[in-house]
């Protein structure tokens, strides 16, 4: 369980003000809810980054993955493509607009590597930001 402290201490950031009653019954069971006045993905890496955490999963979909790209905060990509279509404005997508207009601004993934996972291809690959794999195992 994801609240469970017991397994594992959990932290949760928050817009100030934001569900309440839900951060009062997080805190009951022993979760640490911090705050912020303004909550951004570039915002909740530095935090993370002050407390000693250099690593971050970002599970998630489009609306959070997008300013997470332009805040330069995910360096390494994983994404999973299923045998599926679904259309429409409304649809869900893996990434909402970084406002490119054409192909050529696109972002490039380096350092590509397929696998089939089930009848899912994932690609996993680094963002131009990352520097790449060879950049990235020099930091470590």
């Amino acid at each position: 369980n994801l609240w469970d402290t017991n397994v594992a201490p959990t932290l949760v950031l928050t817009q100030r003000g934001a569900r309440r009653e839900f951060q009062a019954e997080l805190r009951d069971r022993g979760v640490e809810v911090v705050e912020f006045d303004f909550l951004n993905p570039g915002v909740a890496a530095d935090y993370l980054a002050q407390r000693g955490c250099l690593r971050l999963l970002w599970e998630c979909g489009g609306t959070l993955a997008a300013p997470a790209v332009s805040d330069l905060v995910i360096h390494k990509v994983m994404s999973f493509i299923a045998p599926k279509l679904i259309g429409g404005e409304d649809a869900p997508t893996p990434l909402n607009s970084l406002g490119f207009v054409e192909m050529t601004q696109s972002l490039n993934l380096a350092d590509v590597i397929y696998k089939q996972v089930g009848v899912d291809l994932l690609t996993t690959g680094y963002l131009p930001c990352s520097g790449g794999l060879a950049h990235l195992a020099t930091e470590a």
